[in-house]
């Protein structure tokens, strides 16, 4: 920020760190079995620090199942979960939420299984895109993890 922006503005906030997640074959598979590469970095996040959203190609009719899996495996963002809309295709839906979450966060990165919604949709927003390999999903986290601790969202060990 200038010198004139900061005497006529005063210091704006940082924008609040985010990462956007994919839900089915990023985090979980047939619905509702959870991948454990994913729950191990994402119940390692500091939610006063990282906001998680999940961006998903479900509808509002798989809220109740959602929400289930999400508060069983006390996963962060719960209340951060963009449903399609039934009108909408998920390419144009996660592309949005990509586009208006960067606008709104400082993005530590995106993470999903299919190159041609979310990645496409990171590429679009400018932000960080990380593609999950279905065979070894644990690469793809591993990555993540790396992009969050230099970020400083991580728990730091007995401190929540």
């Amino acid at each position: 920020m200038s010198d004139l922006a900061r005497q006529l503005f005063g210091d704006v906030p940082a924008k609040r760190l985010a990462l956007i997640v994919d839900l089915d074959d990023t985090v979980c598979t047939s619905f509702a079995c959870p991948l454990r590469a994913a729950l191990d970095v994402l119940l390692r996040v500091h939610r006063q620090r990282v906001e998680v959203h999940y961006v998903t190609a479900r509808t509002e009719v798989s809220r109740e199942g959602t929400d289930r899996f999400i508060m069983e495996h006390k996963l962060p963002g719960y209340r951060n979960v963009h449903y399609c809309p039934k009108w909408q295709a998920p390419r144009r839906h996660k592309a949005e939420l990509h586009a208006r979450l960067a606008r709104e966060y400082q993005v530590i990165a995106s993470i999903g299984d299919l190159d041609e919604e979310e990645g496409e949709a990171s590429r679009l927003a400018g932000v960080t895109f990380v593609l999950v390999d279905r065979d070894n999903p644990g690469a793809a986290w591993a990555a993540v993890a790396q992009l969050i601790e230099a970020a400083q969202g991580f728990c730091v060990e007995g401190v929540s």
